[in-house]
Formats: structure tokens, sequence, C-alpha cells
């Protein structure tokens, strides 16, 4: 008996965990496509407004590939979520199916009972049924019983009644999950339809570009060489400020007399700056984004140029495409330890915030200076805009010390 009790018991367990995981992957989906949907409206916004330029350019190229990765992973979402509601669908009915026969064998039990209390009738006056009782015991014990066999009718016409609220519930809830799901298969076959043709746009926009390849291939070398040299610049401004926190820090060790001294390749940092850097790494997949809206047009690392297939692009960062007049903003509190110019149409703004360092650039006014405090979400310029190819791009970075992060997986979703 021990053993069964055990068993049920973990089986309910299982089931409410169950239940519980399906219920947040349900929720977790549902915030996936709602911030796919969100990216591909982003993408056509800008698409729309690039479209002015008759010529098919790099950049269209690029948000139509991003729309395309997007669409399928909405797709994928809308398989998932379709996936999970067939779960809850089949646990509903299995319920549903349980209770229904937990209400037949209460209506069974409940008319057993009125059976036999019409076959016993004759003693169901009350009165008469304990006067004839041969002495007082009989009689209290007479009373106890039509008491239990009245609240036993009771009990189970209640039981009956709540079962049956179940039911309706239950049956309500699987119609919800249901239509849902409709709604759901409806709009996948939709997203199906639309990543067909988006396909079919970038198969002819790089059909266009094809023709020109020679010169977009020198065009991308060129961004890259200039890229590079922006690179070496970030560099060597993070290796300066690593080494002039080291250095005071030595100094303020030798002058205490402790001896401590920090690793080269590590960061020596104030005690407020330990609580800035340890807040910045706690809020990783919480960053706002370095831009009020956007899309990422050129992810982080290394591939290949989806018109030349010779020209292979390596990414320190991210390039967020983004509308025309948007303003870069601080992702987190910090100071600006640099401001670069590279080129006429280029700006750079590096803030620290602790040992961790960001990189906006691709501005052409900026609103702060060296040695500035700055605040989450402030405003720290404009963004760029390539009137030949109606393109504004931020180039985004995010370092641990020297070391390249892929900011993608820092900003929220």
């Amino acid at each position: 008996m021990r053993l069964s009790y055990r068993f049920v018991l973990l089986l309910l367990t299982l089931s409410l965990a169950l239940g519980g995981y399906a219920q947040r992957s349900k929720s977790s989906l549902e915030k996936q496509i709602k911030a796919l949907q969100t990216e591909i409206a982003n993408a056509n916004k800008l698409l729309k407004e690039t479209s002015k330029n008759k010529q098919a350019t790099l950049n269209q190229v690029s948000l139509t590939e991003k729309k395309i990765k997007n669409r399928q992973k909405l797709i994928n979402a809308c398989n998932e979520q379709i996936k999970v509601l067939e779960q809850e669908i089949g646990r509903g009915e299995a319920r549903i199916a349980s209770m229904n026969k937990e209400l037949s064998q209460l209506r069974q039990e409940y008319a057993k009972m009125v059976a036999f209390a019409y076959k016993n009738r004759s003693h169901y006056d009350k009165l008469e049924f304990l006067f004839a009782s041969e002495d007082f015991n009989q009689a209290f014990q007479r009373m106890r019983y039509i008491q239990q066999f009245t609240e036993a009718r009771k009990t189970k016409m209640d039981q009956i009644a709540g079962t049956q609220k179940k039911v309706s519930e239950e049956v309500e809830t699987l119609r919800k999950n249901r239509e849902e799901q409709a709604t759901l298969l409806a709009e996948e076959k939709n997203q199906q339809a639309l990543l067909l043709q988006e396909k079919s746009e970038l198969n002819a926009q790089v059909k266009q570009l094809k023709k020109k390849e020679g010169n977009i291939q020198q065009s991308i070398k060129d961004k890259q060489a200039q890229a590079k040299k922006f690179q070496k610049e970030i560099d060597k401004i993070i290796a300066e400020e690593i080494r002039k926190a080291n250095e005071k820090a030595a100094k303020e060790a030798k002058s205490s007399k402790t001896g401590k001294t920090t690793k080269p390749d590590k960061m020596a940092l104030t005690p407020s700056e330990k609580v800035l850097s340890t807040s910045f790494s706690a809020n990783k997949g919480k960053l706002p984004w370095p831009v009020e809206r956007g899309v990422i047009s050129s992810s982080f690392g290394k591939h290949a140029s989806s018109v030349s297939s010779k020209v292979t692009v390596t990414n320190n960062g991210i390039d967020i495409a983004t509308s025309e007049n948007s303003r870069a903003r601080c992702v987190f509190e910090g100071v600006v330890v640099s401001v670069v110019k590279p080129s006429a149409s280029n700006i750079g703004v590096i803030i620290r915030h602790g040992d961790y360092f960001t990189v906006y650039s691709q501005l052409d006014e900026v609103y702060v200076g060296r040695g500035d405090k700055v605040k989450t979400k402030q405003n720290i310029g404009k963004v760029h805009t390539d009137k030949s190819e109606g393109k504004t791009e931020l180039h985004f970075e995010l370092r641990h010390g020297t070391e390249c992060q892929n900011p993608a997986s820092w900003l929220s979703r």
C-alpha cells in the first residue's frame, strides 16, 4: 500500500513539473515571436527607406538576409509553439477523459444511494424509525446513521457539481488552445509564403550586384582596411588605459607597502570601479541597445560576403542598421576615455565601465568629451548616413579588457 502511494505521488509530481515546463516554454516562445516580429518590422521599415535607391546595394542585401534569417527563426518558433499546444491539448483531453470517468463513477454511486434510500423509504420517517428503537443506545445509533447518510448524499452531490465545473473549465481551456493552434498554423503558412518571396527578392538583388562584383570587392577591402586601422587605434587606447590603471595601482601598493601587483593582462580597479564592473557583468543579456531602434546588419566574427565569396568580412563588433537622424546612446553608465576621428564621416567614442569598454563609431556628431561621466541611455552622438546607399549604420563593440566580446549576446532581446 505504501509503495502504491509513493508511486502515485511521484507521478503527480512529475506531471506538475512537466506542466510547469511546458508553460514556461510557451511563455518564452511567445516572447521570442514578438521580438522577431519587431525585428522584421524594423527591417521592413529600413528597406522602405533604402528602396528610394533604384540600384540594389549591399545594405539592402544585408537587411534582406537578416530579415530572411529572422523569418526562418519566427517560423521555427511558431512550429515549436504549435508542438507545445499539441502537448497541452493532449494533456487536456486526458484530464477531461479522466474527470468524465470520475464523474460517471460519482453519479453511479449517487444513484445507488438514491435507490437504497427508495427501497428503505419506510424506515426514513425519522420519528417512526427512532421510536421503533428497543433502547436509547439503538436510538442514538439510528440518529447517527440518518445524519451520516444525509451528509454522504450532500458530499456526493458537491463532488459531482465540483467535477462538472472542472470539466467545463478544461473544455474551455481546450477550446482556446485549439483556436490558438489554428491561428499559429495559419501564421506559419503565411510566414512560409513571405519567406519564399524574400528569398526571391534577395536572389534578384545579389544577381544585380554580381554585375559589379569587382567594384564591390574593392569597396569591401577599402572599408576593411579603414576598420583595421581604427581597430589598432582602439587597441592602443584601451591598452593605455589598462597600463595607466595598473601603474597607478602599483604606486599606491608601493606607498602602502602591501607589495600587491596586477598581472599585465589584467586591469587594476578601485573599489567603486569593481562595483561598476560587477554590475555591468551582471547585466549581460539585459543591456539596452545603443540605438533606440535597429537591426543587426553585420554580425560578430568572420563571415563571407553575400555578393563575393572571394571576400571575407571580419567584424570585432556588430553593425546596427537604423533610421536616418538616429542617435547613438550609452548602454551603461561609465566614463568617456576617448573620442577618436579616423575620418570626416566617422567619429568614435570609447566608454569605460570598470574593466569593460564599449565602442560606438560611424558617428557624424558627438555630444560628449574625454572624462565625461555618462548615464545609461544617454545620447552620445548622431549616427552617420551614407547618402549614396541610403544607409544609416552604427558600429558597436564591447570588450572585457582587451578581449573582444560578441555584443549581440549582451544586448536585451
